[in-house]
């Protein structure tokens, strides 16, 4: 009798949390990091920082070109690639902001490929791709670019 008791408690327990709102749905991308980086670009720590679990390695980027328009499905290959891997496109500042869009739909295939969408982008040009961990640690940058 106090063991159904007992079960029947953690099952409300858990469907009480379970109703819980959430508090804040912000993307990944702008989940941590300092302040000082302008509104749209994400904080990162640069590649070979020496704080914090190694970061990963790009050797590939396959295909390395795309319409302005976005959608392109590109396949990223390297080391340490972990479900909670971002993709970023633009550029990484001198002031360790990355300023860019994040890929969407990342399904992280292995610890050494991934596939992602690239985002949409306002001209043609040539962008830095990153991998970046959960705590903003980036990998180093393949180019893609973007044509009309």
């Amino acid at each position: 009798m106090r063991r159904t008791h007992r079960r029947a408690g953690i099952l409300l327990a858990s469907l009480a949390l379970s109703a819980l709102p959430l508090v804040h749905s912000a993307s990944r991308a702008e989940a941590a990091g300092p302040a000082h980086c302008a509104p749209g670009a994400f904080p990162v720590l640069r590649p070979g920082a020496p704080e914090g679990a190694p970061q990963g390695q790009l050797v590939a980027l396959q295909p390395d070109i795309g319409p302005v328009s976005g959608g392109t499905q590109v396949t990223l290959n390297g080391t340490g690639l972990t479900p909670y891997t971002r993709v970023l496109f633009g550029f990484l500042g001198p002031d360790g902001c990355f300023t860019g869009r994040e890929a969407s739909d990342v399904v992280v295939l292995s610890d050494t490929a991934l596939v992602a969408i690239a985002p949409q982008w306002p001209a043609a040009g040539a962008v830095s791709v990153v991998a970046a961990t959960p705590c903003g640690r980036l990998t180093n940058p393949l180019t893609f670019t973007y044509v009309d």
